[in-house]
């Protein structure tokens, strides 16, 4: 079995990286289609019919590492590292936050709310200064649930289904949600094992892992520090053809898909390759502002024996797509060599 992943720019391990020789993008939704998507409730911030920044998306990785800043200490050291809950809907401190839902006011913390609500929902607010108790039955877009915490800058919105997060982006959820572009899948690289090193493209050989790129960008423009930094696609997909015949060697695959919820496994490296981290990595004593993400996807759990294929050429081909139907693709080409006498001529 093999191992793919995908990251933002270029290689995350030393060496060198195997660039894309081919990319294509496909047409999204039109945009009759973006505006009749369907949503079950607004904005927890008014206008609640508007849409919002979303600056953090579902399942983004959570990592504060605690190595210091170096390759190796994100390749190798200990991480505090989970999948993102929910979404980061972007306003200044201070903002009212409203109930989406009515509900009754099932827990209430220093910084975060519960409201549970009918048919076996409920939702979350983060970094917010409570105006509730626990108890008090709310009324969507009418009650106040709390207020932006002081150096916040967004509210964090958890949508839960008996007990277990949902993407709040997917259809049918929050709006209205227009998304127009397009994420993107970048280098394509080979490592021996998830911590590398890296290896040529050109000679690939017994059990390896495949790595490649991808990220997505916020539907609408994020503001302050945050404007301009990366999401996470919701869905990745993979296949391998030979080249250049195009006969299938492994048929379109899907890698990971959190259009609707997060990935049965709680440990984020289930789904990420070493390499990740989050938009403005903390690493050690310092978080470092206004650097972007890394997002690295395992296509599947286990490095791929090369022994399956014929020795040859071959495309690998990933595509990213976002819970509007937007998505790209990228190819690399690469060759298996395990007879045993190919390193002598």
């Amino acid at each position: 079995m093999f191992l793919l992943a995908a990251a933002i720019s270029g290689g995350a391990l030393a060496g060198r990286t195997a660039l894309p020789i081919q990319t294509s993008t496909a047409a999204g939704p039109t945009a009759a289609a973006q505006s009749a998507r369907a949503a079950s409730y607004g904005w927890p911030v008014k206008p609640f019919d508007q849409q919002h920044p979303v600056r953090g998306s579902f399942a983004d990785p959570r990592s504060i590492f605690r190595g210091t800043p170096t390759v190796r200490g994100l390749i190798h050291s200990q991480c505090a590292c989970s999948y993102h809950q929910g979404i980061d809907i972007a306003a200044p401190d201070g903002t009212a936050v409203y109930a989406v839902r009515d509900g009754v006011v099932r827990t209430v913390t220093p910084d975060w709310v519960e409201v549970d609500s009918d048919g076996g929902s409920a939702f979350q607010y983060w970094h917010v200064a409570a105006s509730v108790h626990v108890g008090d039955d709310l009324q969507a877009r009418q009650d106040v649930v709390g207020h932006i915490l002081k150096g916040s800058k967004h509210v964090h919105l958890t949508e839960l289904h008996d007990g277990k997060p949902v993407n709040p982006l997917a259809p049918g959820h929050i709006g209205p949600y227009e998304d127009t572009t397009t994420p993107a899948v970048g280098a394509i690289t080979f490592r021996s094992s998830d911590t590398g090193p890296e290896l040529l493209p050109e000679y690939v050989h017994g059990s390896v892992e495949l790595v490649a790129a991808a990220s997505d960008t916020p539907a609408i423009p994020v503001p302050g520090q945050w404007n301009g930094l990366p999401v996470t696609p919701a869905k990745l997909t993979f296949r391998i053809t030979a080249f250049p015949s195009g006969d299938v060697a492994v048929p379109e695959t899907t890698a990971m898909d959190v259009t609707r919820t997060l990935p049965a496994t709680s440990d984020m490296w289930h789904t990420y390759a070493r390499g990740t981290h989050m938009n403005m990595v903390q690493m050690g004593a310092h978080r470092y502002w206004y650097n972007p993400g890394a997002y690295l996807f395992k296509l599947t759990s286990d490095r791929w024996n090369s022994h399956q294929v014929a020795d040859g050429v071959y495309r690998l081909t990933v595509t990213a797509s976002d819970t509007a139907g937007n998505r790209s693709s990228a190819s690399q080409i690469f060759q298996v060599h395990n007879r045993s006498s190919w390193l002598g001529g």
